[in-house]
């Protein structure tokens, strides 16, 4: 396989690319094992590919799921015995503020929770100026049954088990983020 970067990410730690044989397109992300440094390779369609040259932020959810080791269906080249991980490197700013546009951007779109994606929309417009008030706010919303964590999502009238199970993995992240900074002293929001 020959793969050819054509959009590469340094702040964010991914590429966006053509593998120059299958003409397969796909999103790169560099990892490391105790031998080497490397790229995993994840498949993705043309349309996410196009839009993505044009907003790459758009693609920091899918940045993020493949550091987790959440896509790996998605791989183009199986890793060997001694898999490499993700250096997650610090919370970016700008890769929260892509998650919460996305998981809100899922809610309005598939899951009719308008409360919920406003509430979200509401974290990534202060996400800048009060990040650690949002981050507590985050850390404080409810979890389990009949919350934000057991939304189902639909498209068309049916259940879309993708866009649920993104979904549920970005606001997991989110989560994550929120518990790594809840010793703060701030108050959530």
């Amino acid at each position: 396989m020959k793969f050819n970067d054509t959009y590469t990410s340094r702040e964010h730690r991914f590429s966006l690319g053509i593998e120059l044989t299958s003409q397969q397109c796909y999103l790169s992300i560099p990892v490391s094992n105790a031998l080497a440094d490397y790229e995993e390779y994840y498949r993705i369609d043309k349309a996410r590919y196009t839009a993505w040259l044009q907003d790459p932020s758009a693609a920091l959810p899918m940045v993020v799921r493949c550091r987790r080791r959440e896509l790996d269906p998605a791989l183009m080249m199986q890793p060997g015995a001694q898999r490499g991980t993700a250096d997650p490197g610090t919370w970016e700013l700008s890769e929260v503020a892509a998650v919460l546009a996305r998981a809100a951007n899922l809610l309005l779109r598939n899951g009719g929770y308008s409360n919920w994606a406003n509430t979200l929309l509401g974290y990534h417009s202060r996400l800048h100026s009060a990040p650690e008030q949002v981050r507590l706010s985050v850390f404080a919303m409810p979890c389990g049954m009949g919350t934000l964590s057991d939304a189902v999502l639909y498209e068309n009238g049916t259940l879309s088990v993708e866009a649920t199970d993104e979904l549920h993995a970005l606001l997991g992240w989110l989560r994550e983020w929120a518990i790594e900074g809840r010793m703060v002293g701030a108050k959530p929001l």
